[in-house]
């Protein structure tokens, strides 16, 4: 029953990421603006964008780190196409039960933007994703946080937590919104301290962790008040809107190690 509904789930929003990427630097949001920033200071060969949409943003990293090589995975085949016609070494396939389609050791580094929560395995992802990556390669993903304080003031006034929706059909049950930026298919829902735990679960250390704005609707009552809040609240990624960590991924050694300690 769940592998049932989880592909009804994503036969009904496979297309919703493609075609909205940004293309320029000017049309980014600030956890965009923080992972470029975050690739700038590494000089990568290869590197894989899982879940890459058209490839737009795939491109902007591979620019920021000097790649020579960016693939990317897309469970969409109209993504796929757009993203390979941006220069994308791209592969179509769904990262919930499919292994990647490359050998070990092969990327530098993985980046996935707002994926693992899309997801019903993300420990096979995991897997996968420390899998394909080379000794001491690095993994950057981004994702929305539970423990937000946007959440937990909801919450606290029995609203339903902005990255949550009861409903693919209605909008019912947030503050202040319609929850316009809210997707009826997030599956898992992470603090920071459970996908730290996680990630170091699946063999991965973490360097460095910076929380992130939330994309607020054009057209929000007391945006500017509420943006400014938003910001504010960014610098503290256990209670900001969203969460990005980076992480390295250890040796065998080193997991032992950890393990006996």
């Amino acid at each position: 029953m769940k592998l049932v509904g989880g592909i009804r789930l994503k036969r009904k929003f496979i297309d919703k990421y493609v075609g909205i990427t940004p293309r320029s630097y000017e049309e980014l949001e600030d956890r965009h603006r923080k992972v470029l920033d975050i690739f700038s200071k590494y000089k990568f060969e290869r590197i894989l964008d899982v879940g890459c949409g058209d490839g737009n943003f795939s491109k902007l990293i591979g620019e920021a780190c000097g790649a020579k090589e960016v693939y990317g995975i897309e469970i969409s085949e109209k993504g796929v196409e757009m993203a390979r016609r941006n220069g994308i070494k791209c592969y179509q396939l769904d990262v919930d039960i499919e292994d990647f389609p490359f050998k070990e050791n092969f990327f530098d580094a993985v980046f996935a933007g707002e994926i693992i929560e899309h997801l019903f395995d993300p420990d096979h992802f995991l897997n996968e994703v420390y899998r394909v990556l080379k000794p001491q390669g690095i993994f950057i993903l981004t994702t929305p946080n539970l423990a937000s304080i946007h959440n937990r003031v909801a919450l606290l006034l029995g609203y339903q937590p902005f990255s949550i929706v009861v409903s693919l059909e209605a909008q019912v049950g947030h503050w202040l919104c319609a929850a316009k930026g809210a997707a009826p298919d997030h599956i898992r829902h992470f603090t920071l301290r459970t996908l730290k735990e996680l990630l170091k679960i699946h063999g991965f250390k973490i360097l460095k962790v910076k929380g992130s704005c939330a994309q607020l609707p054009k057209n929000m009552k007391f945006k500017r008040l509420i943006g400014a809040l938003d910001k504010f609240f960014a610098k503290f990624p256990g209670i900001s809107y969203r969460v990005l960590i980076v992480s390295r991924k250890q040796s065998t050694e080193n997991l032992k190690t950890s393990k006996n300690v």
